[in-house]
């Protein structure tokens, strides 16, 4: 019996010594291998990209949520590399981050994970391992905006081909004024070289690069615009190459190499190869590659001499902001400038304090230049996270997209005052207001409404309605279309971006309805309504369970709101949930005031609603006429005298004392006016009219007949 207890005990001893060595036989070391030629900034070696994400095992393993993550160090050219360590077994959702500058990141777009989500997944094998290369999604991929895991930024192509992407910044040519001199710049940047037999590079025929467009998701991350660079996919034929062979090449632009009409070719200096060109080496196993970006002529942009030291003191109120859910009363806020190089530092905080009431002051010193803009944003600090404040600026002419997201004023004089304090919503002194992430209080349904009258007056004024995404463009001809037509709302407010066009129009749940039904107030008055519902347990479902909400709306499900220009821009609104209900209403176009010059957004009426015309003679006494025709169809007359200047309210209701129209609110001088109601949306039945100026009352009856 001592033998067999003895060989048991041994077992046993045993496996106690092997235990610590199993347990750290299930760490698997895992390295990333990331590539940002795909970024919209010259990312250099300093620069901050980080795997961000979480595995199953919260307890064990490198990734512990969406913030920061873990950093990776650059091992050369765009690429980037970290080694981590996670449980064998585990599963890893994680995702691409850069961050340009210490107040902004540069998420990537979604990707088709393994596992069907919007992440990039691995499953941690029972070996060490090294991942494919992986590029940043910028969401413009040949492969679409959710590209696979391991595409890259160009069409592969037969394995009897080497593809090389080239990519070059024009951004420094062109601060210098050497690009851009014409409107066929933009197309004419080309790559020339030894392409070793092709059948795309050679020293005789340009290959023209295409111009890059704005990532889809973090459009505003970056100093430079997207449209700076260029880029394409070259093929080399493999029977023609070997690795290592060394490959010159050189950008240009036009159809020469001279400076002049004919063209513009780069002006190089490479002294490791004694020449004046740029050069490459085919990669070993002859693979794909793509190579480092480079600035056209290695011309860097141009950052601004900044020589005067400003005093400035910021005047802003919060009162928006607090009614509008986005600030609460002890939150941290601050004013941040210098963005874009419009100061030396980038940026510059100054925190602000409350003085009286709603009203917030901040006095700091900044350098910038006198004469110049200085580019600034207002910022909250809320549950551990910075808040940007939703701004657009409207009247934006620069060439820098992200740019057009902050405010900017003209630097008068070393000591001046900002007043950020308007209640307009389209003056580019108005208060700011900030997007909420907090959680939901409890369970909300929030009507979304629009009112379609913005568009109906602008295509009535001569307007075109471009649509960016999707295919129907409205035209002046078509605006008695829009009405059956309909509008369509996009966006994570309404269970993340469907794809634009038919695939929307298709998506019921994205539909607006204006007949009375889905919390449609009143039928056929121009204003089109949907609900959705929302709850403190939906969070990561659609961003459904925060307190911010982005949308935008469409004509015919397309993304046409922005007119011409405003593309990129979304409503931002944030849910009070102090109650079960909640009704968030916009006007159509509102991302884009400066286009829809015939809507008055601060009224929410027509800039001349229905034509109130002056007639002759003079006012003894307030009087309201009965309107003429009468019956009508479709519109009709309505006079009304006032005998001193007042601010008169006309308004037209329907027989259940419904409001349908309002024909005038402002302040008129007295006299006698006379005011035309197009009543062609209404169905036929008796309408109320009633006016309000000073303390004088009256309401007619009138009657509609179609």
């Amino acid at each position: 019996m001592k033998k067999p207890l003895l060989l048991m005990l041994v077992v046993i001893v045993a496996a106690g010594l092997l235990a610590p060595a199993a347990v750290m036989a299930q760490q698997r070391n895992v390295t990333f291998i990331i590539n940002t030629a795909t970024v919209p900034d010259s990312i250099k070696a300093g620069a901050l990209i980080s795997i961000t994400g979480a595995a199953n095992d919260t307890s064990n393993h490198a990734l512990t949520g969406w913030g920061t993550g873990a950093l990776l160090t650059n091992i050369g050219g765009d690429y980037w590399s970290t080694t981590l360590q996670f449980k064998q077994g585990d599963t890893l959702n994680y995702k691409i981050r850069v961050y340009p500058t210490a107040q902004n990141s540069g998420w990537e777009e979604n990707v088709n994970g393994p596992l069907a989500n919007t992440n990039r997944n691995f499953f941690i094998p029972t070996k060490d391992t090294v991942l494919q290369p992986q590029f940043w999604n910028n969401g413009n991929f040949p492969s679409g905006k959710n590209i696979g895991v391991f595409d890259k930024p160009y069409t592969t192509v037969a394995d009897s081909f080497v593809s090389v992407y080239f990519r070059v910044n024009m951004q420094g040519v062109s601060d210098a004024g050497a690009f851009g001199w014409t409107a066929a710049d933009k197309d004419s940047v080309g790559v020339l070289g030894d392409g070793k037999g092709g059948p795309d590079l050679d020293w005789g025929t340009p290959f023209y690069l295409t111009q890059e467009k704005s990532p889809t998701n973090s459009p505003t991350a970056f100093g430079l615009p997207a449209t700076s660079f260029y880029s394409a996919r070259l093929r080399f034929r493999k029977s023609q190459v070997t690795a290592g062979m060394d490959v010159a090449y050189k950008f240009r632009l036009g159809s020469g190499w001279n400076l002049g009409a004919t063209g513009r070719g780069e002006n190089l200096s490479d002294p490791p190869y004694g020449g004046t060109n740029r050069h490459f080496t085919i990669p070993v196993g002859l693979k794909d590659t793509p190579l480092q970006w480079v600035y056209f002529s290695n011309t860097a942009p141009i950052a601004r001499v900044n020589p005067d030291t400003c005093i400035i003191t910021w005047n802003v109120s919060l009162s928006n902001a607090i009614s509008r859910g986005g600030y609460s009363q002890g939150d941290t806020v601050d004013v941040q400038s210098g963005f874009f190089n419009t100061g030396v530092v980038n940026p510059r905080t100054t925190y602000l304090r409350q003085v009286i009431g709603f009203q917030y002051r901040g006095v700091d010193t900044v350098i910038t230049k006198v004469g110049s803009i200085l580019d600034y944003q207002f910022y909250t600090h809320k549950y551990g996270q910075d808040n940007r404040e939703n701004y657009y600026n409207f009247t934006y002419n620069g060439s820098q997209a992200s740019e057009a997201e902050r405010r900017q004023v003209v630097v008068p004089s070393k000591a001046f005052t900002i007043y950020d304090t308007s209640n307009s919503v389209v003056s580019p002194r108005r208060q700011p207001v900030f997007p909420n992430l907090r959680v939901l209080a409890r369970k909300v349904r929030v009507t979304y409404t629009v009112d379609l009258r913005a568009a109906y007056y602008n295509l009535k004024g001569g307007d075109t309605l471009n649509a960016i995404q999707g295919n129907t463009n409205v035209y002046p001809a078509q605006k008695d279309s829009i009405w059956s037509w309909g509008v369509w709302i996009n966006g994570p407010a309404v269970d993340q971006w469907d794809t634009w066009g038919l695939p929307l129009v298709q998506d019921t749940a994205h539909k607006m309805w204006d007949d009375g039904t889905h919390g449609d107030k009143l039928a056929h008055d121009s204003i089109y309504s949907v609900q959705a519902l929302y709850s403190p347990d939906s969070v990561g479902l659609g961003d459904k369970g925060v307190v911010g909400q982005v949308f935008k709306f469409g004509i015919y499900g397309s993304d046409n709101e922005g007119g011409s220009g405003g593309y990129g821009n979304n409503h931002a609104e944030n849910i009070v949930d102090t109650d079960t209900a909640y009704t968030i209403a916009s006007d159509y176009g509102s991302i884009n005031p400066a286009y829809y010059k015939f809507w008055d957004y601060d009224l929410h009426r027509p800039k001349t609603p229905t034509g109130i015309t002056e007639l002759p003679g003079v006012a003894t006494t307030f009087k309201l006429e009965q309107n003429y025709p009468n019956p009508f169809n479709p519109s009709t007359k309505i006079e009304f005298s006032i005998p001193a200047q007042s601010q008169v309210e006309l308004k037209v209701f329907n027989i259940l004392g419904q409001e349908v129209s309002t024909l005038v609110n402002e302040s008129l001088k007295a006299g006698n006016h006379v005011v035309t109601f197009d009543a062609s949306r209404l169905a036929t039945g008796v309408y109320l009219y009633r006016i309000k100026a000073g303390s004088f009352v009256s309401t007619k009856k009138m009657l509609l007949l179609k």
